[in-house]
């Protein structure tokens, strides 16, 4: 069905677009001619305008943060501006363009349909200033600042994390690392963080990431030496469910050995929020639980903990680096190539 476009003029003067159906005569909106709107107007007369332009921009990347963070106030505090302040750019940007963009009550705050619309050619205005001054910053010689770093709370132990960590330091003592534990992508999806650490394909799926593989590592099956000297030796998978365990995610996994495999299900154990805290319960003899092999090799090698069922085979698990899909500053790039290299000589010793 045909739509035709049909040109009007606001009462100040300024251009807009109207989408008219055939049958109906009806007009609606079309967002993105409020950012065509400006620059037309900057190009009808750049030098008189160009302050007027700059004006515009503001409400623009004020309302993709209103969006962003979900409320006036969160938005006020993140752009280092009063509510009242905040407000007045939207009011501003609905007045100018004869537009509601927001729906306001006392407890919440939505965007309209045509706020929405607008919404994303605010947030890839916001973006692109946020890459245009990535791309200053990575004219300078060193890379500085602070670097935030996500990982899920069990890779801090492995050996391949130290070594990038020291070299991080040692190499570029200018950037400050800010460590966030997390075992989830909520960080990254949200723009809070540079780089992140994680186990799994989830990274995979997700178009604005980027997942570079790190290592894969096989899962096994870990007890604290003194756990096993309490009890019956293990022989065979379908001893492991007389066991307590401990878990991060459920049991549901198939050990393999020879011709044999065997499928675990453990439907009884003690869940725990963080990795660190299933190894340190493991390490003080309270149940077995599935490790990564590469995040325990130095525990095991101090006995600290023990491999149960070592001729058993566990599917592997790869590891990734991620980060947004932007324009990278030097300090990313920078901690990019150093824990690639870190972790791609782990997996070769």
């Amino acid at each position: 069905m045909a739509v035709y476009l049909k040109k009007g003029r606001y009462a100040n003067g300024d251009k807009r677009i109207w989408l008219n159906h055939p049958i109906s005569s009806a007009p609606i909106f079309h967002p993105r001619y409020i950012i065509c709107s400006i620059a037309n107007r900057s190009s009808e007369n750049p030098d008189s305008n160009l302050v007027n332009t700059m004006q515009d921009i503001k409400p623009l990347l004020v309302f993709a943060a209103v969006l962003e963070h979900g409320s006036m106030n969160a938005a006020a505090a993140a752009l280092g501006m009063t509510p009242s302040a905040v407000s007045q750019h939207i009011n501003r940007l609905e007045t100018l363009h004869g537009i509601k963009l927001l729906n306001r009550s006392t407890r919440s705050l939505s965007p309209t349909d045509a706020g929405r619309a607008l919404g994303e050619y605010c947030r890839r205005l916001a973006a692109t200033l946020a890459d245009t001054r990535t791309v200053i910053d990575n004219l300078k010689t060193e890379p500085v600042g602070e670097l935030r770093i996500s990982l899920t709370s069990s890779v801090i132990g492995s050996r391949a994390f130290q070594t990038a960590f020291s070299r991080l330091q040692t190499e570029f003592p200018k950037i400050r690392p800010v460590l966030n534990f997390s075992d989830t992508l909520d960080d990254l999806q949200h723009n809070q963080t540079d780089i992140a650490i994680r186990g799994g394909d989830r990274a995979l799926d997700d178009p604005n990431l980027v997942a570079r593989h790190l290592v894969t590592w096989p899962y096994t099956v870990c007890a604290a030496p003194d756990y096993l000297d309490r009890h019956p030796p293990i022989t065979h998978p379908s001893q492991l469910h007389a066991h307590r365990w401990l878990h991060f995610l459920p049991v549901r996994t198939t050990l393999q050995h020879g011709g044999e495999s065997y499928f675990l299900d453990i439907a009884d154990s003690i869940a725990c929020t963080h990795l660190a805290a299933v190894r340190s319960l493991t390490e003080s003899g309270f149940g077995l639980s599935l490790q990564v092999g590469g995040e325990v090799r130095e525990k095991i090698a101090q006995g600290r903990l023990k491999t149960v069922l070592p001729e058993w085979t566990l599917p592997p698990v790869s590891l990734y680096l991620v980060t947004p899909y932007r324009v990278q500053s030097a300090k990313t790039e920078a901690a990019v190539r150093i824990f690639t290299e870190s972790f791609a000589k782990e997996a070769d010793a």
